[in-house]
This record gives C-alpha cells, sequence and structure tokens, in this order.
C-alpha cells in the first residue's frame, strides 16, 4: 500500500450526448449515458495513478450482475497532496429501472448506492 484516496460520488446525471477523447457521442435511440462525477482525493506527498474504473459498478433492473464503466479517463493521474475531478460513465436503456451503484475497492468492502434520477 502506498497511499490512501478518498473516492468520492459528486454527482450522476444521464446525458444524450458526451465527449470522448475530443469527440461528441450521441446515445442511439432507446439509450442514454449514466455520468458519474466523482472527486478524488489524494493525501500522500507523490502523485499516484488510479484507475476510477475498478472501484465503482452499476446494477440495472434490480439483478445481481455488476456492470464496469465503459466510459472513462483512466489512468487518472493524481498529483501529490491534491483533489482531481474525473467521471466514469455508463451506457444504459432508456427503460432501465432500480439503478444501483456499488462503490469500493475490488477485494474490499463495498457501499451500495440506490439512484432516483429524472428522465431526460
Amino acid at each position: 500500500e502506498v497511499s490512501k484516496v478518498e473516492y468520492n460520488i459528486e454527482s450522476v446525471e444521464l446525458q444524450d450526448s458526451i465527449i470522448v477523447k475530443g469527440q461528441r457521442a450521441r446515445a442511439v435511440q432507446g439509450r442514454t449515458f449514466l455520468i458519474v462525477n466523482l472527486k478524488i482525493s489524494n493525501n500522500h506527498t507523490q502523485g499516484i495513478e488510479i484507475n476510477s474504473r475498478d472501484y465503482i459498478r452499476l446494477s440495472v433492473n434490480n439483478q445481481n450482475e455488476w456492470i464496469a464503466p465503459d466510459i472513462h479517463n483512466d489512468p487518472v493521474l493524481v498529483q501529490a497532496i491534491s483533489t482531481k475531478y474525473t467521471r466514469v460513465g455508463f451506457p444504459i436503456n432508456d427503460s432501465d429501472k432500480d439503478l444501483r451503484l456499488q462503490v469500493g475497492e475490488i477485494k474490499g468492502n463495498k457501499e451500495t448506492i440506490r439512484l432516483e434520477l429524472k428522465t431526460l
């Protein structure tokens, strides 16, 4: 273990288009993007790289199947004693309901958060 980081969900939103690698991507009909805005803080005296997608999973329609984010900026470099804002995203169906996020280390404890989102 080099350092502990704080991994916080700032907000979650539905978007019909996003910017990926400098290009606008639009969701196909019947689908949308679930975007999770993150704040990652590093209190260590050295910068670290983190794969933000490794700490969050999504369940749809009350299933026990956990999906990893398809949209991300990994690896995210968090400079020493600083905070980095980034995001991860999941393409979902417009009809998907009962959304839950699971947040935590792959081999550690996880917190489950139920999402109640307004539709576009």
